[in-house]
């Protein structure tokens, strides 16, 4: 911080050096705020690095896929073809939307079986995602090991989530695996900067938050 150089100071000097003050907390809480936007990618990606550690010679037993940016239920179809596992939960779908419309453009082949897949109509955010999901797993017993796919900077929110939200009783262990955000779009960048506030303003939800 810039301290007043002389005893007697100019109003002139004074503004100056307020403005100085203010451009350096400025810069100091842009980069800080860079950083931890770089930390969540990072911890992410370090998730997914685990995930298929985990599931290296096994399958999960559910892959739920959390709607939103483009390539995540494609990222789920190519785990589940991965695992021979079709058992596939996407929460967040747009009403129009059918088992039919979504999967139609990845041209699946027969070893995909569309009736192990099961949507979420009612979730409009990533609460409600995660709520959907414990409903469904509570609701369906034998799911245990789960994979949660979602995008790199969406991961450490939808994590704090589930660790507020799941019940003593539920036994389930929950993975992530995520699609990679591409740094040379203008868009991600934003996305990504606006996720560190959205994790904020969640755990501050949260701490207010009522099973009842």
């Amino acid at each position: 911080m810039f301290k007043k150089r002389y005893i007697f100071e100019t109003k002139r000097t004074k503004i100056l050096r307020y403005l100085q003050n203010i451009s350096f907390i400025s810069l100091v809480s842009i980069i800080l705020y860079a950083i931890t936007s770089l930390i969540f990618i990072l911890l992410a990606r370090n998730l997914s690095q685990e995930t298929l550690q985990t599931f290296y010679n096994r399958s999960p037993d559910l892959i739920v896929v959390f709607t939103g940016d483009s390539g995540r239920i494609p990222l789920a179809v190519k785990l589940a073809k991965k695992y021979k596992q079709s058992n596939i939960f996407i929460t967040g779908v747009y009403s129009k939307n059918s088992v039919d419309s979504l999967l139609k453009p990845l041209h699946l082949g027969q070893d995909f079986d569309p009736n192990l897949l099961t949507i979420d109509y009612l979730a409009r955010n990533t609460v409600e995602n995660v709520l959907s999901t414990l409903r469904h797993l509570r609701e369906r017993k034998g799911n245990k090991k789960i994979i949660v796919i979602s995008h790199d900077y969406h991961v450490m929110r939808i994590k704090l989530i589930f660790n507020k939200l799941m019940e003593e009783s539920d036994d389930y262990k929950i993975y992530f695996y995520s699609v990679e955000t591409d740094f040379s779009s203008l868009r991600n960048i934003k996305i990504i900067a606006k996720e560190v506030y959205k994790w904020i303003r969640t755990y501050g939800f949260l701490l207010l938050w009522s099973p009842e």
